[in-house]
């Protein structure tokens, strides 16, 4: 379950609390989806902090055997014995961003098992980011999927903004991947979604309230703006074939 998700269903945790960091108080658009549906596909379209759905759709649904992968992982923890353990071992090199902050980056160019692939993003943490390109090896249509090499900038101004284009792609039209991929971005409107259905879109806007910092003068300032506590509401309009449905969900994480 993605962090949007678990902000609808009252389980917001520290992957809710990770995506909110960089917001301060007021409002925020926060990551948009646009699906396409026909008979034999879905296309989407998802900003950044929706990639992780789906990628768990494409590896919990698409073909088994092998796949291509391509791009990166980035982490901020130094995680190279548990990604080392796994069936496709990963070099990670650290590397110094402006500002003093270290990452570890991985490089990864393989053809591998839909499983070995997945078992990628069974470690996922709040601060691992997965920048892949994935398709079946041999081809099978419509599968594919390709995320941006860097990461994306927040949205500034919905209105003003290009269609979401940081991870894009196409999944087969069955009712194994709609009943994933709808769970990950629509649960809240899964019940309205008919068979004739042809285009989803969905605006996240979120409002920081107010803002709990940790009152602990060992801390250090960037200490204690990770550590701080956001409350608000989560504000989703979502447009199915030209009719819009509201939404509202507090939060304090």
């Amino acid at each position: 379950m993605n962090w949007i998700a678990k902000i609808i269903h009252g389980k917001a945790d520290e992957f809710a609390h990770a995506r909110l960091v960089k917001f301060g108080i007021g409002e925020h658009v926060g990551p948009r989806a646009e699906l396409r549906i026909t008979s034999s596909r879905i296309t989407f379209k998802v900003d950044m902090d929706l990639e992780k759905a789906i990628l768990k759709t494409y590896l919990a649904t698409g073909p088994e055997g092998s796949h291509k992968v391509k791009g990166s992982i980035i982490t901020y923890d130094d995680r190279r014995e548990e990604f080392a353990a796994l069936n496709m071992p990963l070099e990670f090199k650290k590397k110094k961003k402006k500002g003093g902050t270290f990452t570890f980056q991985a490089k990864i160019n393989e053809q591998a098992a839909r499983d070995d692939i997945a078992a990628l993003l069974d470690l996922a943490d709040p601060e691992t980011f997965y920048l892949l390109d994935l398709s079946p090896k041999p081809a099978k249509k419509p599968w594919k999927l390709k995320t941006k090499a860097r990461p994306q900038k927040p949205v500034a101004d919905e209105e003003e903004a290009k269609a979401p284009n940081f991870c894009t792609g196409a999944l087969d039209n069955t009712d194994e991947v709609k009943d994933y991929l709808f769970d990950e971005l629509i649960p809240d409107v899964k019940d309205k979604i008919t068979e004739d259905v042809k285009s989803i879109s969905v605006v996240n806007l979120l409002h920081i309230e107010d803002i709990e910092i940790p009152d602990d003068p060992n801390m250090s300032f960037k200490e204690k703006r990770k550590q701080a506590k956001k409350r608000g509401k989560l504000v989703r309009t979502i447009d199915i074939d030209g009719e819009e449905h509201s939404f509202e969900y507090e939060f304090f994480v």
